[in-house]
């Protein structure tokens, strides 16, 4: 049995015991809440701190502009898209650059966007006051791919909040095998007679698109040259282009152009080895064994004594054009003799029109291969515009040119020698229709009958369907007044080489 006195103490330690439970759930309970709390305050805490770090993000983007990019599969085999993207208050930009691979391509190209790029993100840093961001874009189109050659066209658009988006456009052929930039010069053969005739045949089909766009007449020799064209690119491989962006050789109510030529057009300057390997190059005719014999000339009427009476002589330069074929039989029916000065390079393309030309009694003069200012050239490059031109038309009818008509009526000294070298006499004009710059037939009607005197050369173009238009209201003006109308020869006479006349 237990003592009294242990059965005291015993009770005393159970009492305290039990006393002390309830302080000791009390205790834990307190911890439990102060760690929840603790928690809930480092969640607090945490999210806070992701809200400051994403302001801080955006923040620095929205100073900064930090570039994001990737890179993507292109739809051309072989190439990828480097894509880079930036947006801030002020401005909203994806770039597409191309990757060929190839570094030498690669940095062209993306030397091309970066220039306008940086252009454009200085306007977009001064550009805070507007309330919009500026926008700017930049794709690329593939237009040729083989094993040898690249041809590529990257398009930048940026509308900086001005009147109108800018819209530039580069364009290059790209030598493969070692990465260079391939030029017209190149294709050309680094022949200046080539060169210069498909730099023409490029004007051509340019001054063809604004007249079906029915836009006003632009004076394309100004600004069409080598350098606008150096860079080309191949459609396929039986077309060469020059896809210039708005503004870039037109003024911007042109938009966009682009100047296409077919290959069969100037093959015979693509004889080349790096011609061919871009381009489906077809052989030139090979030279007949001897010319054909040429038709007699139609001699002057009786009444075309220019001695006596008053003659008039029709003049159409640069072609043979679209129009010259509607021309000439506008003047089968009124049986009316005209004078043409063609272009080499025009005449090489439609030798037919000149037989007809001369079946028909009118008389072919020499307007220069290329339409180049003569009096800019060196005595050689002269000698080749004429000769060339002269082979031609040789070719073309048995008969070697007597008149020319320099390009822009630009001679001096050096030029007139040079004529006279060729056997050819410089014909100018004394009535300028200007029928090039204002394209309404009536005004250029009214021109060539008030100005008309006898004995005057009154210059046109064939190449203008208003100037062809203009034809039967000038014969019928002309007639009334009672001018004989003939060619050149028969109101000149008997010219010297390297002589000058303006008229009769």
């Amino acid at each position: 049995m237990r003592s009294e006195e242990g059965m005291k103490r015993y009770s005393r330690t159970r009492m305290t015991a039990t006393a002390s439970k309830p302080a000791k759930r009390h205790i834990r309970i307190r911890w439990q809440w102060l760690l929840l709390a603790a928690l809930l305050l480092a969640v607090l805490g945490m999210g806070i701190w992701l809200l400051a770090q994403a302001h801080h993000v955006s923040t620095t983007q929205l100073l900064h502009n930090e570039e994001q990019y990737y890179f993507t599969d292109s739809k051309y085999k072989g190439i990828k898209s480097k894509f880079v993207r930036r947006q801030s208050a002020t401005e909203q930009v994806v770039l597409e650059y191309p990757i060929t691979g190839q570094e030498p391509i690669d940095q062209v190209t993306a030397e091309a966007i970066d220039r306008d790029d940086a252009s454009f993100r200085q306007l977009a840093t001064n550009g805070s006051q507007f309330p919009q961001p500026m926008t700017e874009t930049s794709s690329y189109q593939v237009t040729h791919h083989d094993d040898k050659t690249l041809s590529l066209v990257v398009t930048t658009r940026q509308d900086t909040l001005g009147a109108h988006p800018v819209s530039i456009t580069h364009f290059w052929t790209f030598d493969k095998t070692t990465g260079r930039v391939v030029t017209l010069r190149d294709i050309a053969g680094g022949s200046d007679q080539a060169l210069d005739a498909i730099i023409a045949r490029a004007k051509t089909a340019l001054a063809e698109s604004i007249q079906q766009q029915k836009k006003p007449e632009v004076a394309l020799d100004e600004f069409v040259n080598e350098a606008v064209l150096s860079h080309f690119v191949a459609v396929d491989a039986n077309t060469i282009a020059w896809p210039f962006g708005q503004g870039a050789i037109l003024p911007s109510s042109y938009g966009d152009v682009t100047v296409r030529v077919p290959i069969a057009d100037v093959a015979a300057h693509l004889q080349n080895a790096t011609a061919k390997s871009i381009f489906n190059v077809p052989e030139p005719p090979k030279p007949k064994s001897a010319p054909r014999p040429a038709p007699p000339a139609a001699q002057p009427s009786a009444s075309a004594n220019c001695a006596a009476g008053k003659c008039v002589a029709l003049t159409f330069d640069d072609g043979p054009g679209a129009h010259t074929n509607r021309l000439l039989d506008m003047l089968d029916q009124r049986e009316v003799k005209a004078t043409f000065f063609v272009l080499g390079s025009q005449a090489q393309k439609q030798p037919g029109v000149l037989r007809r030309m001369q079946a028909s009694g009118h008389h072919i003069g020499n307007h220069s291969w290329g339409h180049p200012d003569l009096t800019r050239l060196d005595a050689a490059q002269v000698q080749r515009e004429l000769v060339n031109t002269n082979s031609v038309i040789q070719q073309a009818t048995g008969q070697s040119p007597t008149l020319a008509r320099p390009p822009y009526g630009a001679v001096n000294n050096d030029v007139l020698a040079q004529l006279a070298q060729a056997g050819l006499a410089s014909v100018l004009w004394s009535v300028d229709t200007r029928d090039w710059a204002d394209r309404d037939s009536q005004i250029v009607c009214h021109r060539a009958v008030t100005g008309a005197r006898a004995g005057a050369i009154i210059l046109m173009h064939d190449i203008h369907a208003t100037s062809v238009d203009a034809v039967p209201c000038i014969i019928d003006g002309l007639t009334k007044q009672g001018y004989t109308l003939v060619t050149v020869p028969q109101l000149l006479g008997q010219t010297t080489p390297g002589a000058m006349y303006t008229s009769g």
